[in-house]
C-alpha cells in the first residue's frame, strides 16, 4: 500500500511516499520512509498498519521528508526496529549494508533485500521485494532526480544506475516503486534515460566549462538556465556534484 503524504513541492512532487509491505499471513508489516512529521500521515499509517504487528521500519535515506517523522517513532511505533545506513537513525538495529535481509514475517518471502544504491546521497539505498524495487529517491516516478552535493556523488550514482540496469536484466524485478510520483510501469525505458540524460548533462557542463565558467553559479547559468527560480539552488547543487565528478569544483564551491 502507497500512502503519500501531503507535502507536495518542485522537490517532492505531489509529496512523499511511504510504503506498507504485509506479510504473507497478513499478521505483520514493514514501513518503508516514514515520511514527513505530518499527524494526517502519520494517522494513515498506523491506520493501514491497524492490527498487524509493525515488526520493521526501513528508511531509504536521510532527507528529511523521508526521515522526520521518525523523530516521534517513540509514540507511534515504540519498540521497532529501524533500519538506516547511517547510525544515527538506526534504532534497536544495526546500520544496514548492501545484500542484507530484513525480515517482517514468518514466511521465507516476508522479507526485503538491501541494494546499496548511493549517489542521491551516500546512504541511499533501494529495497527488493517480491519483484518490485522500492527505488527512494535513487529513480523518481517524474522527471529525474537530484544529486546532492555534498552528501552525494555523481560517480556513485552513475555507478548505481548501472547495477540498478544489471539486477532489471536478470529479473530481479519487473516494477518500480518510487518515494515521490507514480509507479514505473517499464523500468528499462527510464533507466536508460536517466544514464542518457546524465551523460548529456555532464557534457553541457564540460562545454560550459570551455566557455570559461568557473564557479557552480556560472555553469549553472549556461546550463540550467531554463529551471524554475524555486529550483535553482537545487541545480546548483546538482552542478557542484558533476564539478567535482569532472575535478573541476571551484574552492569556494566544495562546501
Amino acid at each position: 500500500m502507497r500512502i503519500r503524504a501531503n507535502n507536495p513541492s518542485p522537490m517532492t512532487l505531489t509529496g512523499t511516499n511511504t510504503y506498507v509491505l504485509t506479510s504473507r499471513d497478513n499478521r505483520s508489516a514493514v514501513l518503508i520512509d516514514p515520511g514527513p512529521d505530518l499527524a494526517e500521515h502519520r494517522e494513515a499509517i498506523l491506520a493501514e498498519v491497524g492490527d498487524r504487528r509493525l515488526a520493521a521500519i526501513v528508511l531509504t535515506h536521510q532527507h528529511a521528508d523521508h526521515s522526520e517523522l521518525l523523530g516521534s517513532v517513540e509514540e507511534w511505533g515504540p519498540g521497532v526496529p529501524v533500519h538506516a545506513v547511517l547510525p544515527e537513525f538506526s534504532r534497536l538495529a544495526v546500520p544496514v549494508a548492501d545484500g542484507d535481509r530484513i525480515g517482517f514475517g514468518d514466511d521465507e518471502a516476508d522479507v526485503v533485500r538491501v541494494v546499496a544504491t548511493p549517489g542521491h546521497t551516500m546512504d541511499s539505498i533501494c529495497l527488493l521485494h517480491d519483484a518490485v524495487l522500492y527505488s527512494g529517491d535513487t529513480v523518481l516516478g517524474e522527471g529525474t532526480t537530484i544529486v546532492t552535493h555534498p552528501e552525494g556523488s555523481l560517480a556513485h550514482y552513475l555507478e548505481s544506475l548501472d547495477r540498478l540496469i544489471a539486477l532489471l536484466e536478470v529479473g530481479e524485478y519487473d516494477r518500480i516503486e518510487p518515494a515521490h510520483g507514480p509507479t514505473i510501469a517499464h523500468p528499462a525505458e527510464v533507466l536508460e534515460h536517466y544514464r542518457r540524460y546524465r551523460r548529456e548533462r555532464i557534457a553541457q557542463v564540460e562545454a560550459a566549462l570551455e566557455q570559461g565558467a568557473r564557479t557552480a553559479a556560472e555553469v549553472c547559468d549556461i546550463v540550467y538556465h531554463d529551471v524554475d527560480p524555486s529550483v535553482r539552488g537545487a541545480a546548483e547543487q546538482i552542478v557542484r556534484a558533476q564539478l567535482s565528478y569532472l575535478g573541476a569544483l571551484a574552492p569556494d564551491d566544495v562546501s
